[in-house]
């Protein structure tokens, strides 16, 4: 004679089902999400501080300005500013646009009395930029974080525009335009993915260091 389970319900069974469904689809979530953030991470460590297609931008200060103080005392300036755009035209080589301002203001005594000065500074154009991480790891067998550090050598070439006031109407030294060339070694180093910080030494928009805020878009 078999023996049935007079307390057998079959709704008790049907009532545990959703729950174990429920959990089942939350596992499957979490596990897809988990996979996405590993592999989103994977492609990061991949990447380069700098690749063919990107935009950099450089805004920032220039310091050891060159070739002027002429006499008097300087009696106030504008810490001398430059900004550039350069795309990524191959995986080594970008080009872009720059810009630079500054002004500086003197006081000198003639034996008549005190007088003032000033020039204003604006300059204009162009700079390439060699990116070589990659390559020096490579020739060197080191191990820079290319993630992290953008070195590269640049050159620019522009106009600057030099205009001279005075508050006698003397015309001590007349307004004009000069070439600008100049090479410069720099490097960018990302805090985080797109900004960082930059700092280059050499012949630059304006002085012989020059740095600031670096962002990639």
């Amino acid at each position: 004679m078999e023996n049935h389970d007079l307390n057998f319900n079959p709704m008790k069974r049907l009532k545990t089902q959703p729950n174990s469904t429920k959990k089942t689809k939350w596992s499957l979530r979490l596990a897809v999400l988990t996979l996405l953030v590993l592999s989103q991470s994977a492609v990061w460590s991949q990447l380069s501080s700098y690749e063919q297609g990107d935009k950099l931008l450089n805004a920032g200060f220039s310091l050891g300005y060159y070739g002027y103080g002429y006499f008097g005392s300087r009696s106030g300036f504008t810490l001398p500013l430059n900004a550039s755009v350069e795309y990524g035209i191959t995986d080594q080589i970008s080009a872009g646009p720059y810009v630079g301002y500054a002004r500086w203001s003197y006081r000198y005594n003639d034996g008549s009395g005190e007088n003032k000065y000033s020039w204003t500074f604006v300059t204009v154009g162009a700079r390439g930029s060699f990116h070589y991480t990659e390559i020096l790891n490579e020739l060197l067998d080191s191990d820079i974080d290319e993630e992290k550090w953008d070195l590269y050598l640049s050159l620019f070439l522009g106009l600057e525009f030099r205009s001279y006031n005075d508050d006698l109407g003397l015309d001590y030294y007349s307004n004009d335009t000069v070439v600008r060339l100049g090479p410069n070694l720099g490097f960018r180093y990302y805090l985080r993915r797109n900004i960082g910080v930059y700092f280059e030494g050499g012949r630059g928009t304006f002085g012989w260091l020059n740095f600031g805020l670096a962002v990639r878009f």
